[in-house]
């Protein structure tokens, strides 16, 4: 697995760190995941280590931070294509099923309670990087409402909570009841699509809103 989703974002020694607890954390879980092992994954001395690092806590601050700023940037891109909300849920969805995929550790990383009881900062951090991302979906939703594409008596916010529950369960799925038999797209698709058709308001009920 290449670190290049963060090569852009972090110098690369710190970008291969990442990318090795990812990979390290999917196989071993956090309770797994020691310096000694992230040394050797990513081809250092433990004291060759803590010259990029402090800690396994800011490791996980940095992918944290690092998701925040893949937010923001996918954020961007969408909005420079100018596409409908439709296609701009698909997009954002199409984002994080394929960054998911890729990095399946943050999943375990993302939903550690471990974690974050022993660093509230770390939660909060979370917590932010999570809204953030809602509270985006939730403007693409308001604006299909807006535009009529979607039924207008939907909450929002409501439904963007669902939206990432839709990826929460999804992964979820794919990775426990299939084994990741398949790709996680191939799993994640049907569900994102009944999803979308509760939203959109049938084009025979558009004409007439």
């Amino acid at each position: 697995m290449k670190s290049k989703a963060f090569a852009s974002i972090l110098e690369p020694r710190k970008a291969d760190i990442v990318t090795a607890v990812l990979r390290l954390v999917d196989k071993v879980g956090i309770t797994g995941l020691t310096t000694k092992r992230i040394a050797k994954e990513v081809g250092f001395t433990e004291s060759a280590l803590y010259k990029h690092i402090q800690s396994k806590t800011d490791i996980f601050h940095l992918l944290l931070g690092s998701s925040s700023r893949m937010i923001e940037d996918n954020y961007q891109a969408i909005a420079r294509r100018r596409l409908g909300p439709e296609e701009s849920l698909r997009a954002w969805f199409g984002f994080v099923v394929t960054f998911l995929e890729a990095y399946p550790g943050i999943y375990r990383i993302l939903f550690s309670d471990e974690l974050y009881v022993e660093d509230r900062d770390l939660f909060r951090q979370f917590k932010d990087c999570a809204l953030d991302l809602k509270d985006r979906i939730r403007a693409v939703i308001e604006k299909g409402v807006a535009e009529k594409v979607f039924w207008p008596d939907l909450d929002p916010d409501r439904n963007a909570l669902m939206y990432l529950g839709v990826i929460y369960t999804t992964f979820t799925l794919w990775t426990v009841f299939e084994e990741r038999a398949r790709s996680y797209k191939a799993t994640a698709k049907p569900f994102f699509e009944e999803y979308l058709r509760s939203l959109r308001i049938p084009s025979r009920e558009a004409s007439r809103a």
